[in-house]
Formats: C-alpha cells, sequence, structure tokens
C-alpha cells in the first residue's frame, strides 16, 4: 500500500492556482508582448527611457532604416507619409531589436 493519493484536477484551476501563489510571492508571469502593438508613447517609455518621439524617429528609425516595416523592420509608418500617418510598433521585434543595438544608438544626440 502507498501513501499517495491521486486527484484529478483540470489545468486551468492548477494554472490559476500556481499563478496567484506567484503573484502572493512577487514572481508574477511576465507578460508576453507576443503579436503586440504598442504606440509611440508606449514605445519611448518601455524601450527608450522616455526620449521624445521626434528624437526617436531621428535618431532610431531614421539611422537605422532596417526598422521600417517596409525594409522587415518592427516599425509601421516611422514618419507621416502618403502611404500611412499612424505609427504603430511591433513590440516583441522591437524590444529585441533594442536590446541587440542598444549600443549602437547615441543615447546624448541633441535634435537640431
Amino acid at each position: 500500500m502507498t501513501d499517495t493519493i491521486e486527484l484529478p484536477i483540470p489545468l486551468n484551476i492548477l494554472t490559476t492556482a500556481v499563478d496567484e501563489i506567484m503573484k502572493k510571492r512577487g514572481y508574477a508571469p511576465a507578460k508576453s508582448t507576443e503579436g503586440k502593438t504598442i504606440k509611440m508613447k508606449e514605445f519611448a517609455q518601455k524601450y527608450c527611457g522616455g526620449k521624445a518621439m521626434p528624437w526617436i524617429r531621428l535618431f532610431i528609425f531614421d539611422e537605422f532604416p532596417e526598422v521600417d516595416f517596409k525594409n522587415g523592420g518592427w516599425v509601421v509608418n516611422p514618419r507621416k507619409s502618403d502611404e500611412g500617418s499612424k505609427t504603430f510598433i511591433f513590440e516583441k521585434p522591437a524590444a529585441e531589436w533594442m536590446e541587440t543595438h542598444r549600443g549602437e544608438i547615441d543615447w546624448n544626440a541633441k535634435l537640431p
């Protein structure tokens, strides 16, 4: 005879319980950026230390044309054009690119 007991627990209930325990202990599950788009203001705060939007357009979007969606990048409409005026960013590839290239950006550059 064993001293164990088997209880069928639905996975969704177990997941919720584990998430609650993790939150109580300060280990909140990371929010996924998969498939998420963000606006310029959020991008500036999360990835650019609160830099102004004109600064980001000039020193990131213009300096690194590969970030433009038309060039296979992660920012759609980095500047107003006939094709569109609303800028939005695919967060996951943007975060990955920013992490990889942060050393190439002149964070002390001044707007003209």
